[in-house]
């Protein structure tokens, strides 16, 4: 039997290493609960206002990280970048984080809307205030998505 010696063994040990440690982190993620209404619903109130105060919080990172990226890299996209936050203050507007649990609570609710994740929940909660006329079609494509 032909023993290989030097780097390359130690190289091949590596690289079965990396591959057994990725493997085990997909296999760790693909068994986590996903977000969605069972997640959801085994919340109490008091973690569900806080999933929602830290989407909010999200929201505003998102914002300000794009917003100073904007203005100091593209000064031409600014304008868009101003609008598109308008036009997400708008949806949001009268929707308080406890607005957003209750209505979330209804929407998981429904059995159709359990696999549904909580992201796409609070974009459907809030369209729904807003009595967007496409929200309709756009459950139904997420309902597809996630059956």
């Amino acid at each position: 039997m032909t023993r290989l010696a030097g780097p390359v063994p130690v190289l091949v040990l590596a690289m079965l290493a990396v591959v057994w440690v990725l493997g085990v982190r997909e296999s760790e993620a693909a068994g986590a609960p996903r977000r969605a209404g069972a997640y959801w619903n085994a919340l109490s109130r008091e973690q569900r206002t806080d999933l929602v105060l830290g989407i909010f919080d999200g929201f505003n990172l998102n914002e300000n990280i794009l917003g100073i990226t904007l203005k100091n890299e593209y000064t031409i996209c600014s304008d868009i970048m101003e609008s598109i936050m308008r036009q997400s203050d708008a949806y949001f507007a009268d929707m308080p984080a406890g607005r957003i649990v209750t209505a979330l609570d209804t929407f998981y609710g429904e059995r159709k809307n359990r696999n549904i994740p909580i992201s796409w929940g609070v974009w459907v909660v809030v369209r729904k205030n807003r009595n967007d006329p496409t929200l309709p079609e756009f459950l139904d494509e997420l309902r597809n998505l996630y059956p």
